[in-house]
């Protein structure tokens, strides 16, 4: 602290100058009476030790008349300045949906209630942009004015599916549908929402959008969406696929007869007798008699969830219950790298290499009419040449997509080798456990079992 001291008057100003003090020291006269201070006398004091702002008049009439000496008082202030805040958005519909159902009791899983998406009406208010603020100046006692920093605003959101308020700061739906936000995109999307039975009456559906059928689905009918698809019925035999992820509320029993395939995840009640390709994970009570191929995990909730019969393939692990079941029926799980997924990746190779061998011939085609059309030629044909460099750019979208899901495969067999399967109550014979091609049969029921490839051969130990 600085100190300046004028006869018994000592002002002390803070390091940051934003507080000064006041000490009046006890004043003796040259007979030995006491001495009052005089408030101008004081003042001038104060404003010599270059304190200008902020001064508490009132505490310095207050120290001189009750005579508050050898005490250091604030009496003058300053003000701090306020940074300003950065624009931010207020949203007016759920952003995030994790997508988990709830956990029942008895372990296993309420399909029914999960909810996946928002739904908004047009006209609904969606968002609200909250502009930045410049921030509020201050000053020290001394004078000194104190700049804030400003806010820093936002961009706006991108998307489609919105309109604006003239200002640009609210956003409203411009169409029924669901919507959707993630990293300063916001959009509304199609959904297409059937309240009944989708049958051959109804017809098959085919949807660039999401799906949301709250009745029952009934055999024969085909459902294509590039979004999710939502069944708040039960299924029977159909055809069902889905962009993304795919919910069964109430189950499907698919009569031998159903195929599902989801980009995304597949959540049912249960699963019976169908096929099943999935690029996600899938989750279910349980899983009987049907053939699935998931890239991800499979996962069998609750105390008495089960897989029996068909062959069931979990590529990241598979964990339930119970595997097989006391009729010792026969049960195939496979988890790991598979025969089928080594088969598929060297397939998406060599489709690979023969798209970039047909683009290189695609290409000495075109040079060769460029040649022919500088040089005038009559052979050239400018019909020909568009057809070539057409099946050019198709063949250069087929390499992008094959390399593309050949790198998703690449990843997923080396994610796989550490890939697991669990049977947390009960490994029964007549279940295969295949774990990276390496097969485990068990002689006897196994209570709580997990599985991993160990080198060439499968390690057994407790799932506890």
């Amino acid at each position: 602290m600085g100190e300046n001291e004028l006869d018994s008057i000592v002002v002390t100003l803070s390091e940051d100058k934003m507080n000064a003090f006041l000490c009046l020291r006890t004043p003796y006269g040259i007979d030995g009476a006491d001495k009052k201070y005089n408030y101008e006398e004081v003042l001038e004091r104060i404003k010599e030790c270059g304190v200008k702002m902020g001064i508490n008049e009132q505490k310095i009439h207050s120290m001189i008349d009750n005579k508050t000496y050898d005490s250091t008082e604030i009496i003058a202030s300053g003000k701090a300045s306020q940074d300003g805040e950065d624009g931010e958005y207020k949203f007016f519909f759920e952003t995030k949906h994790n997508g988990k159902p709830v956990v029942n009791e008895d372990g296993s899983v309420d399909y029914y209630n999960i909810k996946l998406f928002e739904l908004v009406t047009k006209g609904q208010k969606l968002v609200e942009y909250i502009p930045h603020t410049n921030g509020v100046f201050g000053f020290d006692v001394c004078g000194k004015l104190l700049i804030p920093k400003p806010g820093r605003p936002k961009s706006r959101l991108r998307g489609r599916g919105f309109t604006l308020n003239e200002d640009e700061t609210e956003y409203y739906a411009a169409i029924d549908g669901k919507v959707e936000y993630k990293n300063m995109d916001l959009n509304v999307l199609s959904v297409l929402t059937i309240d009944g039975d989708v049958s051959l009456n109804v017809g098959n559906i085919d949807f660039n959008g999401d799906v949301e059928i709250k009745g029952n689905v009934i055999t024969g009918v085909t459902i294509n969406a590039k979004g999710n698809v939502t069944i708040g019925g039960y299924v029977e035999g159909s055809v069902i696929k889905a962009g993304k992820d795919i919910i069964f509320k109430d189950g499907i029993n698919g009569k031998g007869i159903a195929y599902v395939e989801a980009g995304g995840n597949i959540k049912a009640k249960f699963l019976e007798n169908l096929n099943i390709r999935c690029h996600g994970d899938i989750e279910a009570n349980y899983i009987l008699n049907s053939a699935v191929m998931c890239y991800g995990k499979v996962k069998v909730a609750g105390k008495q969830g089960v897989i029996h019969g068909g062959d069931v393939t979990g590529i990241l692990g598979i964990e339930a219950a119970n595997l097989g079941n006391d009729a010792y029926v026969s049960t195939i799980i496979r988890a790991g790298e598979t025969k089928a997924l080594q088969s598929e990746y060297a397939s998406l190779l060599m489709k690979l290499k023969r798209s970039k061998e047909d683009v290189k011939i695609l290409s000495a085609v075109l040079d060769k009419l460029d040649i022919l059309k500088k040089a005038g030629s009559e052979k050239y044909n400018q019909k020909t040449y568009d057809e070539v460099f057409q099946s050019k750019i198709i063949k250069n979208s087929e390499i992008s997509k094959f390399d593309e899901n050949a790198k998703i495969l690449f990843e997923l067999m080396a994610k796989s080798s550490s890939a697991k399967v669990v049977a947390n109550n009960l490994l029964y014979p007549g279940a295969k456990v295949f774990v990276s091609n390496s097969l485990y049969e068990a002689k006897e029921p196994i209570k709580g079992v997990m599985l991993i490839k160990f080198g060439d051969k499968i390690a057994v130990s407790s799932s506890d």
